[in-house]
């Protein structure tokens, strides 16, 4: 159904399927309990999202065992992203360390707001001087049988763009500049590297720009901060990959718990930005990062009021939001097909892999290749289906389409071929050995 041709009746019919549909309740109790964050007005505060980061990587509760806790994931997750990203730094006898599982932390400490102050050579010459790197994280590890210090500096941007400092002729710095009395500008992020570089040059050290979920990640060749040499993550991916299992995990206080929960809905919320040194800044609505649950439950109500949303957004008239909903595939033309995991979750074929993945990895003994052998018995041919790191070149050589996720600190990636899903396709022989192999598996079409 097209909906530039709906008749008034039509439309009727939809707002009464709308409001007869039990998902728009669960939906509405989700995001009509606020959050503290929201109570104290602090849900987009740049700031106090850095303090509660700090707080969370430095919690003894969650590094228990520091080499399963939030720093060594985020050591992992960083070297994931500096393999994908153009000039990203990274040490090679860290990464090494950990492709051979031989990195192991033995002590930790986080610093928020973490003071540098970078001295002038001459009067005439600018320097940054003074500033604060938002968290920094430092720790003492194994790497490769060596005792090294390591030193993670993490600039976090919510809705401020990154600090300058600029300067005359004569070097001092402009408290009102404009085009006409600038000589030099100074970017924080450069000025962080060059501090951490120089004063911990024996050090190992990792530089990250941390932003918003404003786009795909796999999309950034490099990060979009003035210093290339950061490795761009955004908070989608620590949800996912660190604060969501940790929430998850039996072992730690309630309180911290409901921290955490509460601190995950706060960042699937929409709300306005703040920039905490400009109250006049052009604000934006944005969703910081959203959980599997959140993702479900709209998943649902788009599903089940398709054809009204899509009616409501062409009556706004705004070019921009008509022309970005043109691009998602209607249900009554090529449908995306959903797959639910034992009856529960609405889950893409590529995400099915992932799981399918993970559950194999998590109940046996067999490697990434025993499970890939599995594969191919399933659907025939001589291709790779999925690789860990020992063998993740075959896919960046071959240039064809993959997925990657981690598990237990290990990348692992995953070809994208498998079809569309129909009766014909790769996707379905998959599908349908793996449901009769594993009853406690079972893959369904929603």
């Amino acid at each position: 159904m097209e909906t530039d041709i709906l008749t008034e009746q039509k439309i009727k019919d939809l707002i009464i399927k709308f409001n007869l549909d039990e998902s728009i309740k669960d939906l509405k109790k989700y995001y009509a309990t606020p959050t503290t964050w929201d109570i104290i007005n602090q849900s987009r505060k740049e700031t106090t999202h850095t303090q509660f980061l700090a707080w969370f990587f430095g919690n003894k509760d969650f590094n228990a065992d520091p080499n399963a806790g939030p720093i060594k994931k985020l050591i992992v997750l960083l070297l994931k992203w500096a393999n994908m990203q153009d000039c990203a730094e990274y040490d090679e006898e860290l990464a090494n360390s950990i492709y051979s599982q031989s990195f192991s932390i033995l002590s930790y400490n986080v610093i928020a707001e973490y003071p540098i102050f970078i001295k002038r050579t001459s009067a005439d010459k600018p320097a940054y001087e003074d500033g604060d790197i938002d968290i920094v994280i430092k720790c003492t590890a194994m790497v490769n049988d060596k005792v090294r210090n390591i030193n993670i500096a993490i600039e976090n941007k919510i809705g401020a763009p990154e600090t300058t400092k600029c300067f005359d002729k004569d070097g001092k710095q402009l408290k009102k500049p404009n085009k006409g009395n600038v000589k030099t500008v100074l970017y924080q992020t450069e000025a962080y590297y060059q501090y951490i570089t120089e004063k911990y040059k024996d050090d190992i050290n990792i530089f990250a720009f941390l932003k918003p979920t404003d786009c795909k990640l796999e999309d950034i060749k490099r990060a979009e901060c003035k210093c290339d040499k950061y490795i761009q993550i955004n908070y989608q991916e620590l949800l996912d990959n660190i604060i969501q299992p940790v929430s998850d995990q039996k072992d730690i206080s309630v309180e911290n718990m409901y921290r955490l929960k509460d601190y995950i809905k706060t960042l699937g919320k929409p709300a306005e930005t703040d920039d905490d040194k400009n109250s006049d800044t052009n604000k934006n609505t944005i969703i910081m990062a959203m959980e599997q649950k959140e993702r479900e439950l709209l998943t649902t109500f788009f599903k089940n009021n398709e054809d009204l949303i899509r009616a409501a957004i062409n009556a706004l008239g705004i070019p921009e939001l008509s022309q970005s909903m043109a691009k998602v595939a209607h249900k009554g033309g090529h449908p995306r097909r959903a797959y639910a995991i034992n009856g529960k979750g609405s889950y893409s074929m590529y995400d099915v892999v992932e799981k399918f993945v993970e559950y194999r990895l998590a109940n046996s003994s067999d490697s990434v290749q025993d499970i890939d052998k599995e594969i191919t018995g399933y659907i025939g041919g001589g291709r790779v289906n999925v690789s860990d790191t020992q063998n993740i070149r075959v896919f960046q050589e071959n240039k064809k389409s993959h997925g990657t996720f981690t598990f237990n600190g290990r990348e692992i990636r995953y070809t994208k071929q498998w079809g569309d899903g129909d009766s014909k396709s790769t996707f379905c022989k998959f599908r349908e050995s793996v449901s009769k192999s594993y009853p406690n598996f079972q893959i369904d079409v929603i």
